[in-house]
């Protein structure tokens, strides 16, 4: 066991500091998990939420998905164990409503789905989905003797009643009201086996009835999350959908720092048109006008003292190669701040490895390591301020095996401006940047974990951004494309034939790092499709449509 980091002194600012740990991207080896487990101690950690999905050991159907993609029991319950020795709580969590994808690709699963052709959410009015569930639940608190909370997800139940029995309830009692039918029932079977059920809360937001969160019983766990907000202002509220401020929405005629409009919205639909009474749970910034950030969590905290909170240090809205290190970073701290003027009890820093089953693999959860040292130093001693943040930084690049100074340049310069822009057509300046920074990243020999993982990311992401500059080429040439000149036909057709070869280079690279320390082979595999394969099949298509000829005989692979 690790010594503590030097953060880690007196009272904790935030009682339950918890990391999100998601299966169901790369199933990440034995030996890396108890590495992390030990590097989550060291930082004042105290819980981690294990998202299982198919890495589950069994799963009450009788068809299971293969074993190597399944931990064994015994693995689980080292870990667990293992964990507990530690000093960190060992959450499940497993989903009980929407995002069921994973079982749509086990035989015989069809029945449980509100809807079989988009198998995103169990149906509650089937039979089989309640005898399902209570099972689940019971092998699961089996697995985690020890474990008081069970996570049992229900976010973004959108589908609630497509199916005929479903559309019938929720015209009879409203759609809220039919999600609660379910989710207490399922809570009841947590209950029944001598656990506290937590759950995602966002349903009460999408369907604008926060003030039913007060009606939950004290021995059931809300968890907000609001992963965009970075700071003391929003440029809108999530009520009932997006609002966005009608500051945000009137030119001021002049560029300013906060950019330009991300949402707007119709008449009697901005965050100005909302009750008084929420408007006034939120606030507004006197200075600006905006309202005040993470406004699902204010409105929930006068609703429900019970709740917990959750930031994200990967969002899957992120970049493709790696996490947003300035979102990922100043999220957490925000919310670490909230979180502790608001006497909030729990924490969670989740890390999506995927947005659903079916969606691309994140990238690797080694990255999200910087991320997730700044929001372990701000949950346990609370330190939030601009000067704290930037005194603490040199000592979290130590705590990641990096160097603080490239020459001139911190390593929060580099990280910042590699989250600054992502990756376009036609981003030829971003080409540059990014070669400039390869550069300075190899003027040291970077052996940690991070390090090898940045250095790979940043390769593959000048390589995918000189691609689709490729891609923007093919577009401005297409009206004239009789007329190209022949010396620049055979230079687009050489880059697209040097990038073929330097992508299959890096995927050696890639896949050694990847399977010695992210997860499994399949995973990988996973994970580098869809970085590249679409984008080489445009590239390659566009330059046969302008007959600028043979790109080269390597493909992808």
């Amino acid at each position: 066991m690790k010594k503590k980091t030097s953060w880690v002194k007196g009272n904790p600012a935030i009682e339950h500091r918890i990391v999100h740990i998601d299966l169901k991207g790369p199933k990440i080896p034995i030996k890396s998990f108890y590495w992390y487990l030990n590097l989550l101690s060291r930082w004042g950690i105290n819980g981690v939420l294990v998202e299982y999905e198919h890495r589950i050991p069994y799963l009450p159907l009788p068809n299971q998905f293969p074993p190597s993609d399944r931990y064994t029991k015994q693995e689980i319950r080292d870990l667990v164990g293992y964990s507990k020795d530690l000093g960190i709580e060992w959450i499940p969590l497993i989903q009980s409503f929407g995002h069921v994808e994973y079982l749509s690709r086990i035989k015989g699963t069809k029945i449980l789905f509100e809807d079989p052709d988009y198998p995103q959410q169990l149906c509650p009015s089937k039979k089989q989905v309640k005898q399902y569930l209570k099972e689940l639940i019971e092998i699961v608190c089996e697995l985690h003797p020890e474990s008081r909370y069970i996570h049992v997800g229900q976010d973004e139940t959108h589908q609630l009643g497509l199916c005929p029995l479903c559309r019938k309830k929720v015209e009879k009692i409203g759609k809220i009201v039919f999600y609660l039918e379910h989710t207490n029932l399922v809570w009841d079977y947590v209950r029944s086996n001598g656990k506290i059920p937590m759950f995602w809360a966002d349903m009460f937001f999408t369907e604008n009835r926060p003030d039913l969160l007060k009606k939950i019983e004290e021995d059931v766990i809300p968890v907000v999350w609001q992963y965009d907000d970075t700071g003391e202002t929003s440029c809108y509220a999530q009520i009932g959908g997006v609002k966005p401020s009608k500051i945000n929405v009137k030119h001021p005629y002049k560029i300013t720092q906060s950019g330009r409009l991300v949402y707007f919205a119709g008449q009697g639909d901005f965050f100005e048109d909302l009750p008084e009474k929420i408007k006034k749970l939120i606030g507004i910034n006197e200075k600006t006008g905006y309202p005040r950030s993470f406004s699902q969590i204010r409105v929930a905290a006068n609703f429900n003292k019970n709740l917990w909170i959750t930031c994200a240090v990967y969002n899957c809205s992120d970049m493709l190669f790696m996490p947003d290190f300035v979102r990922g970073v100043f999220n957490p701290i925000s919310m670490c701040k909230l979180g502790k003027k608001l006497g909030i009890k729990g924490i969670i820093a989740s890390s999506w490895a995927r947005a659903h089953s079916f969606a691309p693999i994140s990238p690797p959860w080694t990255l999200t390591l910087y991320n997730l040292a700044n929001f372990a130093a701000a949950s346990y001693n609370g330190k939030t301020s601009q000067n704290q943040i930037k005194e603490r930084m040199e000592e979290i690049a130590k705590e990641i095996g990096m160097p603080y100074r490239f020459g001139e340049f911190s390593l929060d310069d580099i990280l910042w401006v590699i989250s600054g822009q992502a990756p376009g057509p036609g981003v030829l300046g971003r080409v540059h940047n990014l070669e400039y920074i390869l550069k300075i990243l190899r003027t040291e020999k970077l052996k940690s974990i991070f390090g090898k993982g940045l250095i790979i990311s940043v390769e593959a992401e000048l390589l995918f951004t000189k691609l689709l500059f490729l891609e923007e080429e093919a577009r401005w040439w297409n009206p004239a494309k009789e007329e190209i000149p022949s010396i620049l036909k055979q230079e687009i057709a050489q880059r697209f034939s040097v990038i073929k070869k330097e992508i299959k280079k890096l995927k050696i690279s890639a896949f050694k790092y990847y399977t010695g320390f992210v997860g499994d082979e399949k995973s990988f595999e996973l994970w580098w499709k869809g970085l590249f394969e679409f984008d080489l099949y445009v590239v390659e298509e566009s330059i046969k449509f302008l007959n600028i000829g043979n790109t080269g005989s390597d493909g992808f692979s």
